[in-house]
């Protein structure tokens, strides 16, 4: 899908089976992705420190309900 060059790009878990550089580089292409102007939604399960670090907005739900949304930066203070 992405030679396409989707405006919006929905990926559930593309960080679970790599190890953890791997899993970093895959969200550091995403976000260039992102500053290319299109939109990208995922699901990640509990992400490392510096792959939290390059996410932009957060949507945290627990339980079906939304716990926070907002700038990612924002959620841990």
């Amino acid at each position: 899908e992405i030679l396409t060059r989707p405006c919006l790009l929905c990926l559930d878990e593309p960080t679970s089976g790599p190890d953890s550089a791997s899993a970093f580089f895959v969200v550091q292409t995403l976000r260039n992705i992102a500053r290319d102007g299109r939109t990208i939604i995922s699901s990640i399960h509990q992400p490392s420190s510096e792959v939290f670090a390059l996410f932009d907005d957060l949507f945290l739900l627990s339980s079906g309900e939304t716990v926070y949304f907002g700038e990612a930066k924002m959620a841990i203070e």
